[in-house]
């Protein structure tokens, strides 16, 4: 058993392992097996350094525009939401935003949601809906009208646009780039 390994090897219960502190070769040249020089591994640090370089800076490009997107969502979720309670309730739902503050609610809702600072708000209303220089409504009717208008959000050269369609209340997600 273990016919044709160099002497290198030895057998034990049924498998061949490398001796330790051997040098081994099947070609019958003997050579030393001691791992990585220092040379070796400083280069592939260098290397894998230089990748994390390139990697990091799109990574934190990517994360600002998860967050932009996520945002837009929330905003035109809670749009949605408003327009739904409206519906099922047969009142007035309001959406009030602070594009000053980032924070908005939703009548007949104590909860006040807030945006990243990193983001701006803007607001686009009906003049009779601005509660003040920088708050303003959009109002959903019984029907699933609306006020209508369109909630701005900006991070650097990323915009999304959050539109209320005044005839019929629905709320839809544009993505404008800036260039």
């Amino acid at each position: 058993m273990g016919e044709g390994l160099p002497a290198c090897f030895r057998h034990h219960r049924g498998t061949f392992a490398l001796n330790a502190g051997y040098s081994c070769s099947w070609s019958g040249h003997e050579r030393s097996v001691q791992g990585f020089t220092l040379i070796e591994i400083l280069i592939v640090l260098t290397i894998a350094g230089m990748a994390m370089g390139l990697v990091v800076p799109n990574l934190s490009a990517g994360l600002g525009s998860i967050q932009m997107r996520s945002a837009a969502r929330e905003v035109a979720s809670s749009l949605r939401y408003a327009r739904g309670r409206a519906i099922s309730r047969a009142t007035e739902t309001a959406f009030n935003i602070n594009v000053e503050t980032n924070v908005y609610q939703i009548s007949g809702k104590n909860k006040i949601y807030t945006i990243p600072d990193e983001i701006r708000l803007g607001l686009v209303t009906a003049d009779s809906e601005l509660t003040g220089q920088d708050s303003g409504t959009i109002r959903f009717f019984p029907d699933g009208s609306s006020t209508g208008g369109r909630v701005t959000l900006e991070n650097g050269n990323r915009k999304r646009l959050v539109d209320v369609n005044w005839l019929t209340g629905h709320v839809e997600v544009l993505a404008e780039i800036s260039e």
